[in-house]
C-alpha cells in the first residue's frame, strides 16, 4: 500500500488532488505542466496533504514524530507525482508547449510545497494529540499553515509595492495576467534552498524527538543524535537566513528595499518621485513636473479630488521593475497605497495619467483596495476600474476609444456590458476590453455627468447611479454608437486590432511570447539561424503567431535567403485572412528590402501603399518619412541611416546624427530634415534646440499633414519641457485654428490637453 492509501484520510487526498488536477486540466492554459498548472496545483493539493497527514496522525498515538514526518513526505511527493501525471496526460491530449520549463516550475513550487504540506501535518498531528476534538484540531492546525500564508501573502500584496509572491506551500504567483514571459528567475531557485533547508531541519530534529503521551514532542539528544540536532539548528538557521535575506534574493520587496535599488527620490507639490539614482537632475526635475501636472489635470478630468500626495517609482526598464515589484510590461497602480510604478519614458509619459487616475478614483472607491466593486469593493469591477482610468486619461490615438468601440458593433465582435463590467473583462484582449470600458464610462460621464459616474464607481448599484439598469443603458450606448461613422479601412484596422484573443484564447502563450522574446534577442545580436529556430520553435507552438512569421520572413528578406525572405513577406502582404496591421508591416518590409537593393522607387511605392490605408497616425507618418526618402536623394541617405539602417547594420545613433547635420547644412530651410532635427532633439531631452528646429519646420511649410500634426505635437512637448505657460497658450490658439487636425481628433485632443494643463 502506497501512503496515499495507508488510511481513509490519504486515500480522500489523493481523490482530491486526482479529481482537481482531472478538472484544471480541461480548462485553457492549464492543460499540461506549465505556470497556471503549477499555481492551481499549489493552492488545493498541499492543503489536502497536510489535512490528511494530520488527521491520519492524530490517531495513530503510538506513532513515533519521524515516522509521521517520513510519512508525511511520502505522501506529499506521491500527491505531486499524482498531479504531474495528470497533468503529463492533458498535455499529451492537447499537446505540450513547454514540458521541460513546466516541469521546473512544478518542481519548485506545488512539488516542493506537497512535501513541506506533509512534514506540517505531521507536525500538526503531534499538535492535535491529547485535545478533546483532537480531528477538529488536526484540521485546523493543518490548514492553518497554508491559509496563514495566502495571507500573508495578500497582507505584502496591500502593504508593500510588490504584486508577486513566493509562498512555501503554493510555490510562485507572478502577480499580473497580462505579462505572458512567466521567468521566477534565481529567485525561486534561492527561495526553495531555503525550503530545502526547512525540510532538512525538521527531519533531523523528528529523528531526535519522542511524543509526549499528552500530546506534543520533547528533544533529547541522546547518544549519536547529538549530531542530528545540530544538523536541525544549523539547517534551521540556513532557512532563517533565506527569510531574512528575502528582499536582498528578490523574494519579498518593501518599499524601503526598493528605494534603496532605485537610489534617487524628489518630491515636488505632490508627487513624491521615487526614480534611479543615475538621472540628471534635470530629468528628474522634469519627471516630477509631469507627475505633479498629471495629478491636477487627472483631478479636473474626473471631478474629484485626489489623495494630498502621491508617490510615483519610475524603474529603469521592464526587466528592473518585474524583478523589484513583479510587473514587467504592465504598469500598475495602488489606490489604497496611493503609488504608482512605471517604467521610465520620454516626456510627457504616455501612462502616468491612467495610472494616476487609478489613485485619485481611490477617493470614490471603497474597502481596503479603494477600488469599484461588490463587496465593498473585495469583489471588484475591473471594467470600471479600468474604464475610469481610460475616460480620464485618455491616450494619443487618433481614433477615440468610442469610434473603435462602435467599429466594434459593426463588426459583430462587441461583448455585452454585463461581460465587460464582470470577471469576462479578463476575457477578453485587454486592447479591447480596455477601450471598450473607456468609451462607455466617457459616455456615461457626458450624458449622466461626472457625479453618477462617481457614485457608481464608490458603490451605488448601476440602477441607482444612473436610474436605468445596465441593459437599458447599453441600448442607449450602442445608439450613441451607431451615429459615429465608420469607414471601410477603419473596420479593417479594427478587425486587427482587437481579433486576437486574450491569454486564455492564446495557444501556449507563455511559451511562443518566451521564443519569440529570445528570437528578437537573437536578431539584435546578429545570431541569425539561432533567431530563426526560436521563430520557428514559435511558430510550431502556434502556427497564428503572426509576429514570430514576420518577424522571421523580415530577417531572411533582409540577411538570411532574400528571396525566399521575400517571397514570405509577399504572401502575407496579398493574404487577407492575416490581420491588416500585419499585412502593412509585411508591405513595409518588401519596400524595405527594395530600398537596400538599390530599387527606390519601388520600395515608395510600397510605402505609399501603407501610409494611404494605415489609421496608426505613428505608423503612417514613418511611411511617409519613407517615402520622401526614397524618392529624394537629399533626404535618402539621413531617412535610411535614421529608419533602416544598413543591410546587416541596424540604424546608429551617431552615424544618423552626422548624416542629419550635414544635409541640415546643404539646406537649412528643408521642412523635413528640420522636423527630423526637433523630434530627435526632443527625444534626447534637448528640449530647447528641439523648439528651434520644430518652429523652422513648421515655417517653411511641410505640405504632408500627418508631419506637420506630429510636428506640432513635438512642439507643444518642448514648449511644456520649459515651462514656457505663455509658449503653451500661444500654441494651444495656434493648434485650434489648425486645420490639419480631423473633427473629432484624438491626437488634437491629447496634445490641448498637455498645452491646457501646462499653461496653467
Amino acid at each position: 500500500m502506497t501512503p496515499l492509501g495507508r488510511s481513509r484520510p490519504q486515500r480522500i487526498a489523493g481523490l482530491v488532488v486526482l479529481a482537481e488536477a482531472i478538472a484544471i486540466g480541461f480548462l485553457p492554459l492549464f492543460a499540461g505542466p506549465g505556470y497556471e498548472q503549477a499555481f492551481a496545483t499549489g493552492l488545493v493539493a498541499p492543503s489536502a496533504v497536510a489535512v490528511a497527514t494530520a488527521l491520519d496522525g492524530s490517531e495513530n498515538e503510538g506513532d513515533k514524530p519521524f515516522a509521521a514526518a517520513v510519512r508525511g513526505v511520502e505522501s506529499g511527493v506521491l500527491a505531486a507525482a499524482l498531479a504531474l501525471a495528470v497533468a503529463f496526460l492533458h498535455g499529451l491530449r492537447v499537446g505540450a508547449c513547454d514540458p521541460l520549463g513546466g516541469v521546473r516550475l512544478f518542481l519548485l513550487g506545488p512539488g516542493v510545497g506537497c512535501v513541506l504540506a506533509g512534514l506540517w501535518g505531521a507536525f500538526a498531528a503531534q499538535l492535535a494529540r491529547g485535545r478533546s476534538r483532537r480531528r477538529l484540531a488536526a484540521i485546523a492546525l493543518a490548514l492553518a499553515a497554508p491559509l496563514g500564508c495566502v495571507f500573508a501573502g495578500v497582507y505584502r500584496f496591500w502593504s508593500s509595492p510588490m504584486i508577486f509572491a513566493f509562498d512555501p506551500f503554493v510555490g510562485y504567483f507572478s502577480g499580473t495576467v497580462y505579462d505572458t514571459v512567466i521567468d521566477p528567475g534565481p529567485a525561486m531557485t534561492s527561495y526553495r534552498l531555503g525550503s530545502l533547508a526547512t525540510i532538512v531541519s525538521v527531519l533531523a530534529a523528528a529523528r531526535t524527538a519522542e511524543a509526549r503521551p499528552g500530546g506534543g514532542v520533547t528533544f533529547r539528544a541522546r547518544r549519536g543524535r547529538a549530531r542530528l540536532l545540530a544538523l536541525a539548528v544549523v539547517a534551521a538557521a540556513v532557512s532563517l537566513g533565506v527569510w531574512v535575506k528575502g528582499a536582498s534574493l528578490g523574494h519579498f520587496s518593501t518599499p524601503e528595499s526598493i528605494a534603496k535599488e532605485l537610489g534617487g527620490k524628489k518630491s515636488g507639490k505632490r508627487c513624491d518621485v521615487v526614480h534611479p539614482a543615475t538621472m540628471r537632475v534635470d530629468e528628474v526635475d522634469l519627471l516630477v513636473r509631469d507627475c505633479d501636472e498629471e495629478l491636477v489635470a487627472v483631478e479636473r478630468s474626473m471631478g474629484i479630488a485626489g489623495p494630498a500626495r502621491i508617490t510615483a517609482y519610475f524603474f529603469r526598464d521592464a526587466e528592473e521593475k518585474k524583478r523589484l515589484m513583479g510587473a514587467a510590461n504592465t504598469y500598475i497602480a495602488k489606490p489604497w497605497r496611493e503609488e504608482v510604478y512605471l517604467q521610465l519614458a520620454p516626456y510627457p509619459h504616455p501612462v502616468l495619467g491612467h495610472e494616476i487616475a487609478h489613485v485619485v478614483a481611490g477617493s470614490a472607491g471603497q474597502g481596503p483596495f479603494r477600488v469599484a466593486g461588490a463587496a465593498g469593493g473585495l469583489w471588484p469591477n475591473p471594467g470600471l476600474i479600468e474604464g475610469m482610468a481610460e475616460a480620464a486619461a485618455p491616450d494619443e490615438d487618433e481614433i477615440s476609444d468610442a469610434v473603435w468601440t462602435r467599429a466594434m458593433m459593426e463588426l459583430g465582435i462587441l461583448p455585452s456590458l454585463d461581460r465587460v463590467f464582470g470577471f469576462g473583462f479578463f476575457g477578453e484582449a485587454s486592447s479591447k476590453a480596455y477601450t471598450i470600458a473607456g468609451a462607455f464610462v466617457g459616455w456615461a460621464r457626458d450624458r449622466f455627468g461626472k457625479d453618477k459616474v462617481l457614485a457608481w464607481y464608490g458603490g451605488a448599484p448601476v440602477t441607482t447611479a444612473f436610474g436605468a439598469p445596465l441593459a437599458a443603458l447599453e441600448r442607449d450606448f450602442r445608439a450613441h454608437l451607431g451615429a459615429l461613422p465608420v469607414s471601410a479601412d477603419l473596420l479593417a484596422t479594427a478587425k486587427a486590432r482587437f481579433a486576437r484573443p486574450s491569454i486564455f484564447g492564446r495557444a501556449c502563450p507563455h511559451a511562443v511570447d518566451e521564443l519569440r522574446k529570445e528570437g528578437d534577442v537573437c536578431r539584435d545580436s546578429g545570431r541569425v539561424e539561432e533567431a530563426l529556430r526560436k521563430y520557428g520553435g514559435a511558430l510550431a507552438l502556434d502556427p497564428a503567431d503572426h509576429g514570430s512569421r514576420l518577424s522571421a520572413a523580415q530577417l531572411r528578406a533582409r540577411l538570411e535567403d532574400r528571396a525566399r525572405g521575400r517571397a514570405e513577406l509577399q504572401a502575407i502582404s496579398a493574404d487577407e485572412r492575416y490581420p491588416r496591421t500585419v499585412r502593412d508591416r509585411a508591405e513595409e518590409a518588401l519596400g524595405d528590402a527594395d530600398w537596400l537593393d538599390g530599387q527606390r522607387a519601388a520600395a515608395a511605392a510600397h510605402y505609399d501603399v501603407v501610409a494611404k490605408r494605415s489609421l496608426d497616425e505613428d505608423m503612417a507618418r514613418t511611411m511617409e518619412i519613407k517615402a520622401l526618402g526614397a524618392r529624394d536623394e537629399r533626404l535618402g541617405p539621413t531617412v535610411q541611416r535614421l529608419l533602416l539602417g544598413e543591410r546587416t547594420l541596424p540604424p546608429d545613433l551617431l552615424v544618423s546624427g552626422l548624416s542629419l547635420g550635414a544635409a541640415i547644412e546643404r539646406s537649412p530651410s528643408d521642412p523635413i530634415l528640420r522636423y527630423l532635427e526637433g523630434r530627435n532633439l526632443s527625444q534626447r531631452g534637448r528640449y530647447a534646440e528641439a523648439r528651434v528646429a520644430l518652429e523652422a519646420s513648421l515655417a517653411s511649410g511641410a505640405k504632408e499633414a500627418r508631419i506637420t500634426r506630429e510636428t506640432l505635437r513635438v512642439l507643444a512637448v518642448a514648449i511644456c519641457s520649459m515651462g514656457d505657460r505663455a509658449g503653451a497658450a500661444a500654441l494651444a490658439d495656434r493648434v485650434q485654428a489648425s486645420s490639419v487636425f480631423a473633427q473629432g481628433s484624438g491626437r488634437r485632443a491629447a496634445v490641448l490637453r498637455l498645452l491646457d494643463r501646462c499653461a496653467r
